[in-house]
């Protein structure tokens, strides 16, 4: 019997009425989320109560009645439904399972025996809400975001203009694993066209989520996706780059197979660190990019390319191609990585790329196309960066890579075992790990890991025509569980380090010798480097899913937040997309999760403005401009704290570790570093506010009648207790009483 896959045609029983005859139900705890099915026909339909929304589909050949089950997982109390069907003569099993307290489905498919090409889709939806709109991840280098369906290993998005959403993802095998359809008349879960030899008991899962407003359906996908393949998602502060600011040599910045010919590279480098520390500029790690290993001259697709730097001296250093070794090159580190690591005392890290076909590894190891799987070779060179002070490992070319490792899309377990080996051996060297050129396959099989710490979401050198899709795939990122990663800039570009700043993920610059802007790195670090960032990474709004969808050209607006026990400050980015016109950009505060009255400061013009949560706030834009807002909510006692004055992210809890707001007063912990003295606060009151202070000083509190403006310095006192030696901390309670 030939496979009928592409060319399925659902059969449907039909009573005189013209309805679908379904002989079985099932539904969540709340009815949110309702499964129909029918024995005789395989007809199954997914209902959303909320919207009305119906997803219905069948089996191809059901050989036998459905039974029911009930249970408990990692995602919480299921009711299930399981199947049998036959397909190219073999024996098929599934399931569809339904949980209770989440809006969530879960798909399961198994092969009965081993297969030589793919299984049908399953799901595989041919009846679907009309008027949806479709975002999905494209696969292309860093994963850019479409309006579209794209068929690859990427969630689909399915939204409605009120921003209900549906999210409909692989939920295993993600490196062969495809969506398929147009997304209106066809939704299906499949694989790469190219997949075969399947083993017996093969499974395959696949996982719907719905939600009211499209971040946070996003964030239910994203989180059960998480729970279900066991990962703990790092925190913001996880290792290395997420905690502290940073310098790097990659594309883009300046030192980017560029060094100072009298000083050679290793001297360039230690001239640097040495300058930022004379001129107390923090960077508390150094990045290397692939000017520091030996490669050859031959591109992955075979092409010969040319030397990097035709001023630079030749060497196999200076060149564009594959990897030969992964060992410091003897011409830039004369006495090796650990010997330059040791003399500059800063944690390294560093980059890879694909393995060449001239490398002596492929006699050594296991080597799949260009990329090793062999846990031997893992081992190997997790043993040298851990001997040489490295501390995160970043993965380049992972679009190269998949591209020219044919076993990676069609065959189960070759990608896998890449990544997967990666991690471990990483892991178990203590260190963390870095994606960078990703495809939408590796963020979901990146979410497996927890010491995937980050991922690149924008294209190199990062610049205003990179925001829009390093802020949309900043979403698939966050929802995954790993931190985002702009990339190199210079610490003069304001916006480009505010972006970086409000991702909540590294922060790190790339400036020549003596052209840094302290003053602006001082507005994303404390004096000790620690990088002062909101908990959450800054995605786009609903509403600009909603009007990209209808191409409104609209400008983009994009959120994040610190929470301090449920008090939330809320940042808010806005940019002005179109080059040739102004744009009018407006939200309420309701928008972002405000539902009392909010202080709206605007960090450009140093203006406050009170807001009642359904009120609009409207701002004309500049071609090519942006703004930066923060809203705090005012408190019983009449008080809006915005936190650090000198800092993007005020009250982020690498400086406000606290607050708290009570019918007579608002108090905040605030932290200073070891080196630090004074720091300005302010905020909102409805009257001249007074100021109490345990474990330092307050000086004058100044306040304008007319904008209810104040602000205060605060001087931590030096014989406070510190909270560590390795990173001194000093903790100052600052409380303030409204005169009202």
């Amino acid at each position: 019997m030939k496979s009928n896959r592409n060319k399925l045609v659902i059969a449907v029983l039909i009573c005189q009425t013209g309805a679908v005859v379904f002989g079985g139900e099932l539904s969540s705890a709340n009815r949110a989320v309702k499964l129909k099915w029918d024995d005789a026909s395989g007809a199954y339909q997914i209902t959303c109560s909320d919207t009305g929304w119906k997803f219905s589909g069948q089996l191809p050949a059901t050989t036998g009645p459905a039974t029911q089950a009930a249970g408990t997982d990692v995602l919480g109390d299921y009711r299930q439904v399981n199947f049998s069907w036959s397909e190219d003569a073999q024996p098929m099993s599934g399931s569809i399972r339904l949980y209770q307290s989440r809006p969530l489905v879960l798909f399961s498919d198994t092969c009965g025996a081993a297969r030589q090409t793919a299984p049908a889709p399953f799901p595989d939806f041919r009846g679907l809400p009309g008027g949806l709109h479709v975002f999905s991840y494209r696969q292309a280098v860093f994963a850019p975001p479409a309006f579209k369906p794209n068929e690859c290993s990427t969630p689909w998005l399915l939204f409605d203009d009120q921003a209900h959403a549906v999210v409909i993802s692989p939920a295993s095998h993600f490196m062969v694993a495809s969506l398929l359809g147009d997304g209106h008349s066809r939704v299906a879960s499949g694989f790469n066209t190219n997949l075969c030899n399947l083993p017996a008991g093969f499974s395959q899962q696949t996982m719907l989520a719905f939600g009211a407003g499209i971040n946070r359906t996003w964030e239910i996908w994203g989180q059960s996706l998480n729970e279900l393949r066991g990962a703990k998602r790092p925190g913001n502060d996880a290792d290395t780059i997420l905690k502290y600011f940073g310098y790097w040599t990659d594309n883009g910045g300046y030192y980017y197979y560029n060094y100072d010919l009298d000083k050679g590279y290793a001297g360039t480098l230690e001239a640097l660190v040495g300058h930022y520390r004379q001129e107390q500029i923090p960077i508390r790690y150094l990045q290397l990019d692939s000017w520091w290993y030996s490669k050859t001259l031959m591109g992955p697709d075979g092409k010969i390319g040319k030397t990097k730097s035709e001023k630079l001296p030749p060497g196999e250093w200076n060149r564009y191609g594959g990897l030969l070794e992964y060992k410091a090159h003897p011409f830039l580190f004369t006495n090796g990585l650990a010997d330059f690591q040791k003399t500059i005392g800063l944690p390294l890290v560093t980059h890879n790329r694909w393995i060449d076909p001239a490398s002596p590894y492929h006699a050594q190891y296991k080597i799949s196309g260009v990329a090793a799987v062999d846990p031997k070779w893992w081992d190997a060179i997790a043993d040298y960066m851990q001997a040489s002070g490295i501390v995160t490992y970043e993965q380049d070319w992972l679009d190269r890579i998949y591209k020219y490792s044919p076993e990676f899309s069609s065959t189960v377990g070759a990608g896998e075992a890449f990544v997967g080996e990666m991690a471990r051996a990483c892991r178990e060297h203590g260190i963390t790990m870095q994606y960078c050129m990703p495809y939408p396959c590796y963020f979901l099989e990146g979410s497996r890991y927890g010491n995937l710490t980050t991922i690149r979401t924008s294209d190199d050198r990062f610049n205003p025509n990179r925001w829009n899709n390093f802020l949309y795939t900043s979403r698939l990122a966050s929802a995954a569980g790993i931190w985002p990663w702009a990339d190199v800039f210079t610490s003069a570009e304001t916006n480009n380090l505010l972006l970086a700043t409000l991702s909540a993920g590294p922060v790190g610059i790339g400036d020549a010798i003596g052209q840094e802007n302290p003053a602006n790195i001082f507005k994303a670090v404390r004096a000790d480097g620690v990088i002062v960032k909101p908990d959450a990474v800054c995605v786009p709004l609903d509403q600009c899913y909603v009007r990209d969808a209808t191409k409104t050209d609209e400008p983009l607006l994009a959120g994040t937040y610190t929470d301090h026990d449920g008090l939330r400050t809320r940042y808010v980015f806005v940019y002005n997309r179109n080059h040739t016109e102004s744009r009018t950009a407006q939200f309420t505060p309701r928008e972002l999760g405000c539902f009392g009255n909010v202080c709206l400061y605007d960090h450009d013009t140093g203006t406050l403005t009170k807001l009642k949560p359904g009120k609009s706030f409207k701002v004309s834009l500049p071609p090519n401009a942006a703004r930066f807002y923060e809203l705090a909510p005012i408190g019983p006692g009449g008080v809006a704290f915005l936190g650090d004055s000198g800092k993007f992210v005020s009250t982020g809890k690498q400086r406000i570790r606290q607050v708290k707001s009570e019918p007579d007063k608002l108090s905040a912990t605030v932290i200073f570093a070891g080196s630090e003295k004074t720091i300005r606060l302010h905020g909102y009151a409805t009257a001249k506010p007074s100021v109490a202070v345990q474990n330092g000083t307050a000086g004058e509190v100044r306040f304008d009648p007319a904008t209810r403006h104040f602000t205060v310095e605060v001087t931590v006192n030096p014989a406070a207790p510190v909270s560590s030696e390795a990173n001194p901390e000093r903790a100052v309670l600052v409380a303030f009483a409204s005169g009202k």
